[in-house]
């Protein structure tokens, strides 16, 4: 598992801007839908007194879907928190230890004690794995599900739902999986070091369950943030290109502003997570209300939101209800969903679902989204 936030954001407790964690103290995984039950589960594990101890995760982006093969070793929801951590601090770094047991779970302080020295006995080898450099693959065979033709037909099908006066469908955002077999095995730590350099401003995460797949992605859209009371979220929608020089950049952002197709789809995303904030918020507070947000190769509209809950235990609530969000997704949520599980011909899994971690008094979640391209 490994996790940083966006360029050294200070909203981890204590400046902390990257974790890299081996093994599991405890985990939470299941197959059926990520519930309150479960939320309160996790949270046991937190205190607001040992604050770097958190449970670190995904969600899957659509809860009633069967699960693939691929996904099965995350189930509908995966969450863990690490038996050993490298905590990196902004101008320090820390390693840390998690011992979790539960008489009345049949997981003995002796159990917790035998898995910790089983991990650490793994340590040596990872730490070798860490210091190889990122390489290119060579690539054998590519293929996308759907393909050329029947994307085209998915996109025909959306539109004319849209267009169709009975249809409660607004906007649909559909997806698709590029299968990629390479020459040799593809590292993921590896592929995670060579995010450092395209992924400035943005999330960087490595997830990767026992005996499983990795979930890997470089994603620059915060679902929401919380420390105690006080919640933030962004509206991130439309997007350009970056222009080769100053003077073309600065035109492609005035177009962005000024186009009004792109600051419709823009403004459902910010009312969209404004209404959903409002329905736990005593005040919601949009500021800035639209702006350009400006990535290494592209851009979008933007703006923050941000309020205070009425009660903590609103964070589940507020994660139920952003997720997914219209830029993943589409609107009505429900329409879209639906729409969606009856025209992709593949499982998403994680990918553009909830990922991040829960904390004591504070948590974290980014969609999802943007597996990284070489």
């Amino acid at each position: 598992m490994d996790i940083g936030n966006e360029n050294g954001d200070t909203s981890f407790t204590n400046n902390l801007v990257g974790v890299a964690g081996v093994g599991s103290a405890v985990f939470f995984q299941q197959l059926r839908p990520f519930s309150y039950h479960d939320w309160r589960s996790i949270k046991r594990f937190l205190s607001s007194e040992c604050p770097l101890i958190r449970a670190y995760g995904a969600i899957h982006f659509d809860a009633t879907a069967n699960i693939s093969p691929e996904w099965k070793a995350f189930g509908s929801f995966y969450f863990m928190v690490p038996q050993v951590e490298f905590d990196e601090l902004e101008g320090s770094s820390m390693l840390a230890i998690t011992i979790a047991w539960d008489n009345a779970l049949s997981w003995t302080w002796d159990e917790a004690i035998h898995s910790l020295e089983t991990t650490m006995q793994q340590i040596a080898s990872v730490v070798v794995k860490l210091k190889k450099e990122a390489s290119g693959e060579s690539i054998l065979r590519k293929t996308h599900v759907p393909n050329k033709t029947h994307w085209d037909l998915a996109v025909k099908k959306a539109l004319q739902e849209i267009n169709t006066s009975s249809s409660e469908l607004v906007k649909v955002v559909l997806a698709r999986s590029s299968r990629i077999l390479t020459a040799t095995n593809i590292d993921p730590i590896a592929w995670l070091a060579s995010l450092q350099v395209e992924g400035e401003d943005a999330y960087q995460f490595c997830l990767q369950p026992p005996n499983g797949p990795a979930f890997v992605g470089n994603t620059p859209e915060r679902l929401f943030h919380r420390k105690w009371l006080s919640i933030s979220s962004e509206a991130l929608a439309a997007t350009r290109a970056r222009g080769e020089s100053r003077a073309l950049d600065l035109q492609i952002e005035h177009d962005l502003l000024s186009s009004p197709k792109d600051h419709l789809e823009f403004t459902v995303v910010r009312e969209n997570i404004q209404n959903k904030l409002e329905s736990v918020c005593d005040r919601v507070v949009v500021e800035p209300k639209k702006t350009v947000r400006k990535l290494r190769r592209i851009q979008h509209l933007y703006a923050q939101l941000s309020g205070n809950l009425r009660r903590e235990d609103d964070e589940f609530e507020i994660l139920s209800s952003l997720h997914p969000t219209p830029a993943v997704c589409g609107l009505p949520k429900e329409a879209a969903r639906l729409f969606i599980s009856e025209t992709e011909m593949f499982d998403r899994g994680m990918y553009a679902g909830p990922v991040g971690w829960f904390g004591g008094g504070e948590s974290e979640f980014a969609v999802g989204i943007r597996i990284p391209e070489h």
